[in-house]
Protein backbone atom coordinates (compact mmCIF):
# COMPACT_ATOMS: atom_id res chain seq x y z
CA UNK A 1 0.00 0.00 0.00
CA UNK A 2 2.80 2.46 1.19
CA UNK A 3 4.65 1.98 -1.93
CA UNK A 4 1.32 2.30 -4.12
CA UNK A 5 0.71 5.96 -2.66
CA UNK A 6 4.24 6.35 -3.05
CA UNK A 7 4.28 5.55 -6.89
CA UNK A 8 1.48 7.79 -6.70
CA UNK A 9 2.74 10.35 -5.55
CA UNK A 10 5.68 10.33 -7.93
CA UNK A 11 3.46 10.36 -11.07
CA UNK A 12 1.66 13.41 -9.57
CA UNK A 13 4.77 15.37 -8.91
CA UNK A 14 6.28 14.34 -12.37
CA UNK A 15 2.76 15.35 -13.94
CA UNK A 16 3.41 19.09 -12.28
CA UNK A 17 6.87 19.84 -13.08
CA UNK A 18 6.17 18.62 -16.87
CA UNK A 19 2.51 21.17 -16.53
CA UNK A 20 5.07 23.84 -15.46
CA UNK A 21 7.92 23.08 -17.43
CA UNK A 22 4.87 23.91 -20.23
CA UNK A 23 3.82 26.84 -19.01
CA UNK A 24 7.35 28.05 -18.77
CA UNK A 25 8.16 27.08 -22.12
CA UNK A 26 5.14 28.37 -23.17
CA UNK A 27 5.82 32.03 -21.54
CA UNK A 28 9.63 32.25 -22.82
CA UNK A 29 10.18 30.28 -25.79
CA UNK A 30 5.91 32.10 -26.84
CA UNK A 31 7.08 35.42 -28.14
CA UNK A 32 9.94 34.35 -29.68
CA UNK A 33 8.04 32.68 -32.25
CA UNK A 34 7.67 34.20 -35.28
CA UNK A 35 3.61 35.30 -35.49
CA UNK A 36 2.48 33.75 -39.41
CA UNK A 37 1.49 36.13 -42.01
CA UNK A 38 0.28 35.76 -44.91
CA UNK A 39 1.27 37.46 -48.52
CA UNK A 40 -0.09 38.68 -51.23
CA UNK A 41 -3.51 40.71 -51.24
CA UNK A 42 -6.85 39.30 -49.61
CA UNK A 43 -10.41 39.73 -49.43
CA UNK A 44 -11.08 40.49 -45.67
CA UNK A 45 -13.69 42.74 -46.41
CA UNK A 46 -13.69 44.37 -50.16
CA UNK A 47 -11.35 43.03 -53.49
CA UNK A 48 -8.28 44.65 -52.50
CA UNK A 49 -6.09 47.53 -54.10
CA UNK A 50 -9.43 49.06 -55.83
CA UNK A 51 -10.06 51.49 -57.00
CA UNK A 52 -13.80 53.36 -56.95
CA UNK A 53 -15.32 56.62 -57.25
CA UNK A 54 -18.88 57.38 -56.74
CA UNK A 55 -20.60 60.56 -57.19
CA UNK A 56 -24.49 61.49 -56.08
CA UNK A 57 -26.70 64.40 -55.61
CA UNK A 58 -25.09 65.27 -52.79
CA UNK A 59 -21.29 63.76 -53.23
CA UNK A 60 -18.24 62.91 -54.90
CA UNK A 61 -15.40 60.71 -53.26
CA UNK A 62 -13.03 57.95 -53.97
CA UNK A 63 -12.50 54.43 -52.44
CA UNK A 64 -9.24 52.92 -52.36
CA UNK A 65 -8.66 49.71 -50.04
CA UNK A 66 -5.41 48.00 -49.15
CA UNK A 67 -3.56 44.39 -49.26
CA UNK A 68 -6.04 43.31 -47.14
CA UNK A 69 -8.98 44.49 -48.22
CA UNK A 70 -9.90 47.25 -46.41
CA UNK A 71 -10.70 50.87 -47.12
CA UNK A 72 -7.41 52.58 -44.78
CA UNK A 73 -3.82 52.64 -45.52
CA UNK A 74 -1.41 49.73 -45.39
CA UNK A 75 -1.08 48.13 -42.11
CA UNK A 76 2.07 48.00 -41.02
CA UNK A 77 3.25 44.24 -39.71
CA UNK A 78 4.24 43.53 -37.08
CA UNK A 79 2.85 46.72 -35.58
CA UNK A 80 6.05 48.28 -34.19
CA UNK A 81 6.25 48.47 -30.74
CA UNK A 82 6.27 52.65 -30.08
CA UNK A 83 2.99 52.50 -32.12
CA UNK A 84 -0.78 52.67 -30.61
CA UNK A 85 -3.17 50.76 -33.07
CA UNK A 86 -6.93 51.67 -32.74
CA UNK A 87 -9.34 49.89 -34.79
CA UNK A 88 -13.21 50.73 -35.73
CA UNK A 89 -15.82 48.16 -36.55
CA UNK A 90 -18.91 49.70 -37.84
CA UNK A 91 -21.22 50.21 -40.50
CA UNK A 92 -21.15 52.61 -43.82
CA UNK A 93 -21.08 55.70 -41.12
CA UNK A 94 -17.57 54.33 -39.67
CA UNK A 95 -16.29 53.66 -43.23
CA UNK A 96 -17.23 57.09 -44.18
CA UNK A 97 -19.89 56.86 -46.73
CA UNK A 98 -19.68 59.84 -48.87
CA UNK A 99 -16.06 61.50 -47.61
CA UNK A 100 -12.71 60.93 -48.51
CA UNK A 101 -10.91 58.53 -45.90
CA UNK A 102 -8.52 61.16 -44.30
CA UNK A 103 -11.84 63.26 -43.54
CA UNK A 104 -13.74 59.94 -41.42
CA UNK A 105 -14.47 60.74 -37.60
CA UNK A 106 -11.47 57.85 -37.31
CA UNK A 107 -8.87 59.15 -38.85
CA UNK A 108 -9.83 62.61 -37.65
CA UNK A 109 -9.33 61.12 -34.10
CA UNK A 110 -6.26 59.62 -34.72
CA UNK A 111 -4.79 63.33 -34.47
CA UNK A 112 -6.96 64.23 -31.46
CA UNK A 113 -5.29 61.48 -28.99
CA UNK A 114 -2.00 61.46 -27.49
CA UNK A 115 -0.72 58.45 -25.64
CA UNK A 116 3.00 59.36 -23.61
CA UNK A 117 4.91 59.77 -26.90
CA UNK A 118 3.54 56.55 -28.83
CA UNK A 119 2.14 56.93 -31.85
CA UNK A 120 -1.42 56.99 -32.60
CA UNK A 121 -2.56 54.47 -35.50
CA UNK A 122 -6.28 53.59 -36.74
CA UNK A 123 -7.28 51.07 -39.19
CA UNK A 124 -10.97 51.34 -40.23
CA UNK A 125 -12.63 48.40 -40.49
CA UNK A 126 -16.21 49.95 -41.39
CA UNK A 127 -18.49 48.31 -44.15
CA UNK A 128 -21.83 49.44 -45.45
CA UNK A 129 -24.78 47.49 -44.83
CA UNK A 130 -23.42 45.76 -42.05
CA UNK A 131 -24.64 45.64 -38.40
CA UNK A 132 -23.59 44.29 -34.96
CA UNK A 133 -22.83 40.27 -36.28
CA UNK A 134 -20.90 41.20 -38.94
CA UNK A 135 -18.87 43.63 -36.34
CA UNK A 136 -18.29 40.57 -34.25
CA UNK A 137 -17.21 38.34 -37.28
CA UNK A 138 -15.07 40.43 -38.45
CA UNK A 139 -13.63 41.23 -34.73
CA UNK A 140 -12.59 36.95 -34.61
CA UNK A 141 -11.03 37.64 -38.10
CA UNK A 142 -8.92 40.70 -37.49
CA UNK A 143 -7.81 40.96 -34.41
CA UNK A 144 -5.33 38.16 -33.72
CA UNK A 145 -3.97 39.71 -37.26
CA UNK A 146 -3.54 43.82 -36.65
CA UNK A 147 -3.42 43.57 -32.59
CA UNK A 148 -5.07 46.57 -31.87
CA UNK A 149 -4.26 48.21 -28.50
CA UNK A 150 -7.91 49.41 -28.92
CA UNK A 151 -11.37 48.37 -30.53
CA UNK A 152 -13.86 50.68 -31.25
CA UNK A 153 -17.36 49.59 -31.89
CA UNK A 154 -19.09 51.94 -34.06
CA UNK A 155 -22.51 51.66 -33.24
CA UNK A 156 -25.22 54.04 -35.07
CA UNK A 157 -28.46 55.18 -33.71
CA UNK A 158 -31.68 53.14 -34.44
CA UNK A 159 -30.08 51.07 -37.33
CA UNK A 160 -28.29 48.84 -35.70
CA UNK A 161 -30.60 48.32 -32.82
CA UNK A 162 -33.13 47.07 -35.68
CA UNK A 163 -29.75 45.09 -37.41
CA UNK A 164 -28.75 43.59 -35.30
CA UNK A 165 -30.13 39.59 -35.67
CA UNK A 166 -29.16 36.70 -33.70
CA UNK A 167 -27.55 34.76 -36.60
CA UNK A 168 -23.35 34.32 -36.58
CA UNK A 169 -23.55 35.04 -32.73
CA UNK A 170 -22.29 31.86 -31.28
CA UNK A 171 -19.85 32.63 -28.32
CA UNK A 172 -16.41 32.48 -28.34
CA UNK A 173 -14.66 28.56 -27.43
CA UNK A 174 -15.64 26.11 -25.31
CA UNK A 175 -14.37 25.84 -21.50
CA UNK A 176 -11.81 23.73 -22.49
CA UNK A 177 -10.67 26.30 -25.02
CA UNK A 178 -10.63 29.24 -22.74
CA UNK A 179 -8.45 27.07 -20.04
CA UNK A 180 -6.25 26.68 -22.81
CA UNK A 181 -6.16 29.83 -24.03
CA UNK A 182 -5.67 30.80 -20.17
CA UNK A 183 -2.75 28.88 -19.43
CA UNK A 184 -0.72 28.80 -22.79
CA UNK A 185 -1.62 32.03 -24.21
CA UNK A 186 1.05 32.14 -26.64
CA UNK A 187 1.07 29.13 -28.01
CA UNK A 188 -2.68 29.19 -28.71
CA UNK A 189 -2.30 32.89 -30.07
CA UNK A 190 0.52 31.03 -32.65
CA UNK A 191 -1.98 28.23 -33.42
CA UNK A 192 -4.73 30.64 -34.37
CA UNK A 193 -2.66 32.81 -36.15
CA UNK A 194 -1.63 29.86 -38.58
CA UNK A 195 -5.14 28.76 -39.40
CA UNK A 196 -6.04 32.10 -39.98
CA UNK A 197 -3.31 32.34 -42.45
CA UNK A 198 -4.44 29.75 -44.08
CA UNK A 199 -7.95 30.71 -44.06
CA UNK A 200 -6.64 34.17 -46.07
CA UNK A 201 -4.71 31.87 -48.07
CA UNK A 202 -8.30 30.59 -49.42
CA UNK A 203 -9.59 34.08 -49.64
CA UNK A 204 -6.09 35.30 -52.07
CA UNK A 205 -7.05 37.27 -54.50
CA UNK A 206 -5.66 36.73 -57.86
CA UNK A 207 -7.68 38.62 -60.38
CA UNK A 208 -6.28 42.67 -61.03
CA UNK A 209 -7.41 44.64 -58.83
CA UNK A 210 -11.13 46.25 -59.32
CA UNK A 211 -11.33 50.04 -61.23
CA UNK A 212 -14.61 51.44 -61.28
CA UNK A 213 -15.51 55.32 -62.17
CA UNK A 214 -18.25 57.52 -60.97
CA UNK A 215 -20.12 56.73 -63.92
CA UNK A 216 -19.89 52.74 -63.66
CA UNK A 217 -21.09 53.29 -60.08
CA UNK A 218 -24.21 55.25 -61.35
CA UNK A 219 -25.03 52.90 -64.16
CA UNK A 220 -25.25 50.25 -61.02
CA UNK A 221 -27.17 51.91 -59.19
CA UNK A 222 -29.62 53.18 -62.04
CA UNK A 223 -30.12 49.49 -62.82
CA UNK A 224 -30.90 48.11 -59.34
CA UNK A 225 -33.17 50.86 -59.25
CA UNK A 226 -34.96 49.88 -62.34
CA UNK A 227 -35.05 46.04 -60.30
CA UNK A 228 -36.49 47.54 -57.34
CA UNK A 229 -38.99 49.23 -59.06
CA UNK A 230 -40.50 46.60 -61.27
CA UNK A 231 -41.07 44.60 -58.28
CA UNK A 232 -42.50 46.85 -55.65
CA UNK A 233 -46.23 46.12 -55.01
CA UNK A 234 -49.04 48.44 -56.02
CA UNK A 235 -48.84 50.30 -52.27
CA UNK A 236 -45.31 50.73 -52.91
CA UNK A 237 -45.33 52.24 -55.89
CA UNK A 238 -48.26 54.31 -54.82
CA UNK A 239 -46.26 55.91 -52.24
CA UNK A 240 -43.42 55.93 -54.06
CA UNK A 241 -45.14 58.79 -56.64
CA UNK A 242 -45.95 61.08 -53.40
CA UNK A 243 -41.99 61.28 -53.80
CA UNK A 244 -40.93 64.48 -54.42
CA UNK A 245 -39.83 65.11 -58.29
CA UNK A 246 -35.98 65.65 -57.35
CA UNK A 247 -35.88 62.07 -55.12
CA UNK A 248 -37.41 60.04 -57.66
CA UNK A 249 -34.82 61.54 -60.83
CA UNK A 250 -32.15 60.87 -58.52
CA UNK A 251 -33.27 57.56 -57.78
CA UNK A 252 -33.74 56.49 -61.81
CA UNK A 253 -30.71 57.93 -62.51
CA UNK A 254 -28.41 55.89 -60.13
CA UNK A 255 -27.44 59.29 -57.91
CA UNK A 256 -29.11 58.46 -54.80
CA UNK A 257 -28.78 54.86 -52.79
CA UNK A 258 -31.72 52.65 -54.16
CA UNK A 259 -31.42 50.77 -51.18
CA UNK A 260 -32.12 53.79 -49.01
CA UNK A 261 -35.42 53.88 -51.04
CA UNK A 262 -36.32 50.50 -51.01
CA UNK A 263 -35.75 50.61 -47.42
CA UNK A 264 -38.22 53.33 -46.52
CA UNK A 265 -41.12 51.94 -49.02
CA UNK A 266 -40.69 48.32 -47.30
CA UNK A 267 -40.14 49.92 -43.77
CA UNK A 268 -41.48 53.66 -42.84
CA UNK A 269 -41.55 53.68 -39.48
CA UNK A 270 -37.72 51.92 -38.96
CA UNK A 271 -37.29 55.45 -37.19
CA UNK A 272 -39.41 55.43 -34.28
CA UNK A 273 -38.93 52.01 -33.71
CA UNK A 274 -36.00 52.64 -31.42
CA UNK A 275 -37.93 55.38 -29.66
CA UNK A 276 -39.31 52.60 -27.20
CA UNK A 277 -36.69 50.72 -25.11
CA UNK A 278 -39.77 48.86 -23.42
CA UNK A 279 -41.18 47.14 -26.47
CA UNK A 280 -40.49 43.37 -26.06
CA UNK A 281 -39.38 43.43 -30.25
CA UNK A 282 -36.60 45.99 -29.17
CA UNK A 283 -35.72 44.46 -25.47
CA UNK A 284 -34.77 41.40 -28.05
CA UNK A 285 -32.89 43.47 -30.49
CA UNK A 286 -30.79 44.80 -27.27
CA UNK A 287 -30.16 41.15 -26.07
CA UNK A 288 -28.98 40.21 -29.61
CA UNK A 289 -26.52 43.60 -29.52
CA UNK A 290 -25.57 42.49 -26.29
CA UNK A 291 -24.58 39.07 -27.48
CA UNK A 292 -22.23 40.86 -30.13
CA UNK A 293 -20.75 43.11 -27.74
CA UNK A 294 -19.77 40.24 -25.75
CA UNK A 295 -18.56 38.18 -28.34
CA UNK A 296 -15.72 41.34 -29.24
CA UNK A 297 -14.91 41.97 -25.54
CA UNK A 298 -13.87 38.04 -24.97
CA UNK A 299 -11.99 38.49 -28.39
CA UNK A 300 -10.36 41.68 -27.08
CA UNK A 301 -9.78 39.82 -23.52
CA UNK A 302 -7.63 37.40 -25.40
CA UNK A 303 -5.75 39.78 -27.28
CA UNK A 304 -5.36 41.99 -24.23
CA UNK A 305 -6.92 45.19 -25.85
CA UNK A 306 -8.91 47.21 -24.69
CA UNK A 307 -12.57 47.79 -26.06
CA UNK A 308 -15.10 50.54 -25.95
CA UNK A 309 -18.64 51.59 -27.34
CA UNK A 310 -19.36 54.77 -29.63
CA UNK A 311 -22.80 55.48 -30.25
CA UNK A 312 -22.99 56.98 -33.71
CA UNK A 313 -25.59 59.68 -34.34
CA UNK A 314 -27.96 59.43 -37.05
CA UNK A 315 -29.05 62.88 -38.70
CA UNK A 316 -32.93 62.60 -37.75
CA UNK A 317 -32.34 61.69 -33.80
CA UNK A 318 -29.70 65.11 -33.38
CA UNK A 319 -30.57 67.15 -36.11
CA UNK A 320 -33.45 69.36 -37.74
CA UNK A 321 -32.64 69.60 -41.26
CA UNK A 322 -31.96 65.94 -41.27
CA UNK A 323 -35.20 65.36 -39.51
CA UNK A 324 -36.92 67.34 -42.07
CA UNK A 325 -34.78 65.70 -45.15
CA UNK A 326 -35.95 62.34 -44.16
CA UNK A 327 -39.15 62.48 -45.16
CA UNK A 328 -38.41 63.36 -48.73
CA UNK A 329 -37.41 59.84 -48.89
CA UNK A 330 -40.05 58.32 -47.65
CA UNK A 331 -39.73 57.28 -43.76
CA UNK A 332 -42.16 58.76 -41.06
CA UNK A 333 -41.01 60.84 -38.20
CA UNK A 334 -42.28 62.15 -35.11
CA UNK A 335 -40.82 65.47 -33.06
CA UNK A 336 -39.66 63.48 -30.09
CA UNK A 337 -37.23 61.87 -32.34
CA UNK A 338 -34.82 65.18 -31.80
CA UNK A 339 -35.21 65.15 -28.09
CA UNK A 340 -35.55 61.34 -26.73
CA UNK A 341 -32.54 60.11 -24.78
CA UNK A 342 -33.92 56.81 -26.43
CA UNK A 343 -31.49 56.52 -29.60
CA UNK A 344 -28.45 56.35 -27.03
CA UNK A 345 -29.98 55.01 -24.89
CA UNK A 346 -30.78 51.35 -25.98
CA UNK A 347 -27.07 51.32 -26.67
CA UNK A 348 -26.24 51.94 -23.63
CA UNK A 349 -28.43 49.35 -22.11
CA UNK A 350 -26.68 46.74 -24.86
CA UNK A 351 -23.46 48.01 -23.66
CA UNK A 352 -24.35 47.13 -19.58
CA UNK A 353 -25.36 43.82 -20.73
CA UNK A 354 -22.29 43.10 -21.92
CA UNK A 355 -20.03 44.68 -19.52
CA UNK A 356 -18.60 47.75 -22.12
CA UNK A 357 -18.19 51.29 -21.71
CA UNK A 358 -20.05 53.86 -23.93
CA UNK A 359 -19.12 57.07 -25.52
CA UNK A 360 -22.43 59.58 -26.57
CA UNK A 361 -21.85 62.56 -28.80
CA UNK A 362 -25.77 63.42 -29.52
CA UNK A 363 -25.53 66.45 -26.89
CA UNK A 364 -23.01 68.29 -29.56
CA UNK A 365 -24.72 67.50 -32.48
CA UNK A 366 -28.18 68.88 -30.83
CA UNK A 367 -26.32 71.91 -29.60
CA UNK A 368 -25.87 72.44 -33.42
CA UNK A 369 -29.33 70.91 -34.49
CA UNK A 370 -30.22 73.74 -37.08
CA UNK A 371 -27.34 73.34 -39.14
CA UNK A 372 -27.95 72.27 -42.29
CA UNK A 373 -24.20 70.38 -43.65
CA UNK A 374 -23.58 68.33 -41.08
CA UNK A 375 -25.60 65.80 -42.64
CA UNK A 376 -25.80 64.91 -46.55
CA UNK A 377 -29.28 66.27 -47.53
CA UNK A 378 -30.90 63.51 -49.41
CA UNK A 379 -28.52 60.55 -48.32
CA UNK A 380 -28.66 61.15 -44.62
CA UNK A 381 -25.11 60.41 -43.94
CA UNK A 382 -22.36 62.91 -42.00
CA UNK A 383 -20.76 65.00 -44.33
CA UNK A 384 -17.18 65.91 -43.42
CA UNK A 385 -17.95 68.48 -41.53
CA UNK A 386 -20.23 66.22 -39.27
CA UNK A 387 -17.38 63.21 -39.00
CA UNK A 388 -15.29 66.10 -37.69
CA UNK A 389 -18.06 67.31 -34.82
CA UNK A 390 -17.97 63.63 -33.93
CA UNK A 391 -14.24 63.23 -33.50
CA UNK A 392 -13.92 66.59 -31.42
CA UNK A 393 -17.03 65.61 -28.97
CA UNK A 394 -15.19 61.66 -28.75
CA UNK A 395 -11.59 62.80 -28.95
CA UNK A 396 -11.92 64.35 -24.67
CA UNK A 397 -13.76 61.89 -23.12
CA UNK A 398 -11.80 59.14 -24.74
CA UNK A 399 -8.43 60.20 -23.78
CA UNK A 400 -9.86 61.18 -20.68
CA UNK A 401 -10.87 57.22 -20.03
CA UNK A 402 -7.56 56.34 -21.53
CA UNK A 403 -5.35 58.20 -19.13
CA UNK A 404 -7.65 56.57 -16.06
CA UNK A 405 -6.79 52.94 -17.79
Amino acid sequence: MKSFLKNMFLVVCSIVVVILLTLILDRVLGHAIPKPFPEGTHDLIFPPLSHQEFASVDFTYVVETNSLGIRDREVEKPKKADHYRIIAVGDSYTYGWGVNIEDTWLRRLEQRISLNGRTVETVNLGKPGTGPPFYAEITRTVVPLLEPDLILVGILQGNDIASSGAEGLEQVGSGLIRWTRLLYPNFVRTVEMMQLSRSLEKRTQERPPEKTTAEDNARWSANTAKEFYEKMTAEEKERFAQLDTEVKQAFFDGMLNPYMIDLALKNKHIYTLTLKPEDPWIQQCIGNMAKALQIIKSVANQSGARVAVVSIPDGPYVNEVAWKNIQRVGFDVVPEMLTSEAPDKVIQMACEKAGMPCFTVSEAFRERRQEPDLFFTLDGHLTAKGHQLLAETLAPKLQKWLNEK
